[in-house]
């Protein structure tokens, strides 16, 4: 392992204010749902945080450039470009944008959309669903034109198999290795060090961390590095930087590894990550997934509800 590489810091900056990001407050949830899907563009210019919030409508978020983070309970996602995730009407849950991010937000109406479950899972995302969210930013629409187009939405939304999902356990102690590889991914002890680390058997430490994640350790280690990698990767970093970051001292092995997983190389993948995409139509600035910019509605009502946070509030104010 060499020695030069820097921990990950705040790849998880959940809920504490920085000098760094945004940090937005929850929305208020008064008001009626008069609609069926509303949301629309954003576009992030810092890295920005949404504290642990919970929605009456279900949502979907699809990266369209850059990185989304999103935990609820001990999981966590990692959206890269041209990926999304649907996530139930009332399950809290906290987001975080890398800087320059592009993506889309979508609310559905409980009662008159399709309800996938009581948890987030994965969505494909295709070209289509995106420019029809696009097309429904018009405030024009007739109304038939509008039910016909968000009914296509809706039949779009389609689960997929997970592939950014990682669980971050709170029991210990496979909290504490959990915890230490955050801070370090790159970390490359073996299940039977971190077994001696902690004072149990290789054989019960994998029992136990695989119960408390879902996935044996090494599979675990493997996502949480991707994850982090499909971060840094996002932000313009080198590759072999980021291949050191999270481990790999040969950096054509990470280019193999990353490959196997998501499907291109990482040079490929902070391409997309980092190019600009279509969403100039409407396109949010400074947003958030419950206000973008200038809050653009897909519902063509007036009584359709403001779906905004509160306020915005950067490190230097009171944050209550």
């Amino acid at each position: 392992m060499t020695t030069h590489r820097a921990p990950v810091e705040n790849w998880l900056p959940w809920g504490s204010p920085s000098q760094e990001a945004l940090v937005v407050l929850p929305e208020d949830p008064s008001g009626d749902l008069d609609f069926v899907l509303a949301g629309g563009p954003s576009r992030t210019h810092q890295p920005v945080v949404w504290l642990e919030h919970a929605h009456r409508t279900h949502e979907v978020l699809v990266a369209l450039s850059g990185l989304l983070t999103v935990r609820a309970g001990d999981d966590v996602w990692a959206l890269p470009p041209q990926h999304g995730l649907w996530i139930p009407a009332g399950l809290p849950h906290a987001v975080r944008a890398g800087s320059d991010s592009r993506f889309l937000t979508v609310y559905l109406a409980p009662d008159r959309s399709r309800d996938l479950g009581p948890d987030p899972v994965t969505v494909a995302v295709t070209p289509l669903l995106s420019e029809l969210v696009l097309y429904l930013t018009s405030q024009d629409m007739p109304d038939e034109a509008r039910h016909h187009a968000e009914q296509v939405v809706i039949h779009l939304l389609e689960p997929v198999t997970p592939s950014t999902r990682i669980t971050v356990p709170t029991v210990e102690p496979v909290a504490r290795i959990v915890h230490e590889l955050l801070d370090d991914p790159g970390d490359e002890r073996t299940l039977a060090q971190w077994a001696r680390h902690v004072g149990l058997s290789p054989s019960t430490l994998g029992r136990v961390f695989r119960s408390a994640s879902g996935q044996p350790f090494g599979r675990w280690r493997l996502h949480l590095r991707m994850n982090v990698a499909m971060a840094r990767l996002s932000e313009g970093a080198r590759v072999s930087d980021v291949a050191d970051a999270v481990g790999y001292t040969s950096t054509s092995a990470f280019v193999a590894v990353f490959r196997r997983e998501t499907g291109l190389t990482p040079g490929a993948f902070r391409d997309a990550a980092r190019s600009p995409h279509n969403t100039s139509r409407e396109d949010g600035d400074g947003g958030s997934p419950g206000r973008m910019g200038d809050t653009t509605r897909l519902a063509p009502t007036p009584r359709a509800p403001d779906l905004g946070v509160d306020r915005i509030a950067t490190s230097h104010d009171q944050i209550a």
